[in-house]
C-alpha cells in the first residue's frame, strides 16, 4: 500500500515537473533588420531573462507573405506580420505589435490637396515590403483614380530623400510607423527635402475603406505627432490604419497563449528602454464583430476570464481523489481477505490436532504413538511461527494451548496403558 502511495505520489510529482516545464514556441518573422525583427529578437531576450513560462525561437522568413504561409503550413506556431499583406488562414490575433497610419505628403507648390489630384503625377512609395503598392492602389481606387493615371515609383529608403529633394515625385505616399507615441527619422528628412512646411493629405474616407477590406481600419494622426513648431499636423489628420500582429495557430492550447499574451505585455516596461516601440504594443478588440478574429486564448486573458490553474486540473484533482481512493478501499479489501486466508490456513493446525488426538487415543503400537508425538510437536512449532508472524492472535493461542495439552495427557495416559499391558 504504501509502494502504491510512493508511485502515485512520484507519477504526480513527474507530470507537475513536466507541466512546469518552459514551453518554446516557434515564431516566423522577416525579414532580418526590419522592425517586426528587431522587436522579435526583443521578445525572445526579455523572456528568457524573466524565465518566463513560455519562450520563443525564431524561424527567419522573407517578410509577411512567407511567415503567414509557414504558419499556414504547420512550420510555425506564431507569427509576426502586417496584416493588409498577409494573414494566415489558421491563425488568429494575440496583440498588435504597431499601428502604421499611411497618408500623402507634397510640397505647398504641387498644389495637391486631395487624392483626386493625383491623377497625372508621380507618386514615390517604400519599394518593400511590396505590399506597400499593393495598399497605394487600394487608396487610390476609393477616390477612382486608376493606376495608369499616376506614375507609380517604388524607392528605397536610401533613394527617398534624394528623388524628393530633386523634384523626381510629386508625392509621397508615406507608410511610417508614426502615431501619437512614434516620430520617424524618414518623414524629417523628407521635410528637410520639401521645406518646413509640407502638406500633408489626409486619407479622408478611410470608414469606408475598411469596409471593403477588414485589414483596414480608420484612424488618425494626432495633431503634433510628427513633431515640429507649430506642431505637424496643426490640426489631427483622419486616415487609414494599418496594424502589424503578433497571430498564433487556432490549434495552440488556450492557456498556452493567454500565459504568452500576459509575459510578452509584461515586457512593455522591461523593454521599454531599449526598444521604445514595444509600449506600442497594444491588446486586440475581442467583439465578436471585429473584422480579424482575436485567438481564443488572448481573448480569454484579454477579457480576465483566462483559467487558473484549479480551474484547468481540478477536475484531475478530483477523478485522482477518487482513484486513491478506490485504490485505498480495494488496497484495505485485499490487505483484510488476505489476512483472514493466512488467519485461516493458521488454524487449519487446530484441525489437525484434533484429528490427531483421536488417533493417539486408539493407538495400539508404542513405536507409532512416539511418532504421533514428534508430529504434534512439528504442528506446535508452526503454530509459534505463524504467532511469531502476526497471523494469530492470544485467543487463537490459547485455543491451540488447550488442545495441545489434551494431547499431550493422551499420548502419556495411552503410553501407560501400553506399557501395563
Amino acid at each position: 500500500m504504501v509502494a502504491g502511495l510512493l508511485a502515485v505520489s512520484g507519477l504526480v510529482a513527474a507530470a507537475f515537473y513536466y507541466v512546469g516545464q518552459p514551453r518554446t514556441l516557434r515564431l516566423a518573422v522577416g525579414p532580418l533588420g526590419s522592425e517586426d525583427a528587431r522587436m522579435a529578437a526583443a521578445f525572445v531576450q526579455g523572456l528568457n531573462r524573466d524565465k518566463a513560462s513560455v519562450r520563443l525561437r525564431l524561424v527567419l522568413t522573407e517578410g509577411s507573405e512567407d511567415s503567414a504561409k509557414r504558419i499556414d503550413a504547420g512550420q510555425a506556431d506564431l507569427a509576426m506580420l502586417r496584416a493588409d499583406i498577409a494573414m494566415p488562414s489558421t491563425a488568429d490575433t494575440v496583440l498588435i505589435t504597431r499601428r502604421t497610419y499611411p497618408f500623402f505628403i507634397t510640397r505647398a507648390e504641387t498644389a495637391i490637396t486631395r487624392i483626386a489630384d493625383l491623377r497625372g503625377r508621380r507618386v514615390g512609395v517604400a519599394r518593400n515590403p511590396a505590399g506597400n503598392v499593393a495598399l497605394l492602389k487600394r487608396v487610390l481606387a476609393q477616390y477612382e483614380v486608376r493606376p495608369d493615371e499616376v506614375e507609380i515609383l517604388g524607392l528605397t529608403q536610401e533613394e527617398i530623400v534624394p528623388v524628393a529633394r530633386e523634384k523626381r515625385i510629386d508625392v509621397f505616399f508615406s507608410i511610417s510607423a508614426v502615431g501619437s507615441h512614434t516620430n520617424n527619422g524618414g518623414l524629417r528628412r523628407l521635410r528637410e527635402a520639401w521645406g518646413n512646411d509640407p502638406v500633408l493629405i489626409p486619407v479622408r474616407e478611410a470608414d469606408a475603406l475598411a469596409l471593403h477590406y477588414r485589414a483596414i481600419e480608420s484612424g488618425e494622426i494626432v495633431r503634433g505627432a510628427l513633431g515640429g513648431d507649430p506642431p505637424r499636423p496643426a490640426e489631427s489628420l483622419p486616415t487609414i490604419a494599418i496594424t502589424s500582429r503578433l497571430v498564433a495557430a487556432q490549434s495552440l492550447d488556450d492557456n498556452l497563449v493567454g500565459e504568452l499574451t500576459k509575459d510578452i505585455l509584461g515586457l512593455r516596461l522591461t523593454l521599454a528602454a531599449e526598444l521604445p516601440a514595444v509600449q506600442a504594443l497594444e491588446t486586440p478588440s475581442t467583439d465578436k464583430d471585429a473584422p480579424l478574429p482575436v485567438h481564443s486564448g488572448a481573448a480569454a486573458y484579454i477579457d480576465g476570464e483566462q483559467e487558473t490553474f484549479f480551474d484547468r486540473y481540478g477536475d484531475w484533482f478530483y477523478i485522482g481523489a477518487m482513484a486513491l481512493s478506490a485504490v485505498g478501499t480495494g488496497g484495505a479489501a485485499l490487505l483484510g481477505r488476505e489476512s483472514a486466508n493466512r488467519r485461516r490456513r493458521a488454524m487449519s493446525g487446530l484441525d489437525e490436532l484434533l484429528e490427531l488426538l483421536a488417533v493417539i487415543r486408539a493407538c495400539e503400537d508404542e513405536a507409532e504413538l512416539t511418532r504421533l508425538g514428534r508430529e504434534a510437536d512439528q504442528i506446535l512449532t508452526r503454530v509459534l511461527a505463524d504467532y511469531a508472524k502476526g497471523d494469530l492472535d492470544t485467543a487463537a493461542l490459547a485455543a491451540y494451548r488447550l488442545v495441545i495439552d489434551q494431547v499431550g495427557r493422551a499420548v502419556a495416559e495411552r503410553q501407560r496403558a501400553l506399557a501395563e499391558a
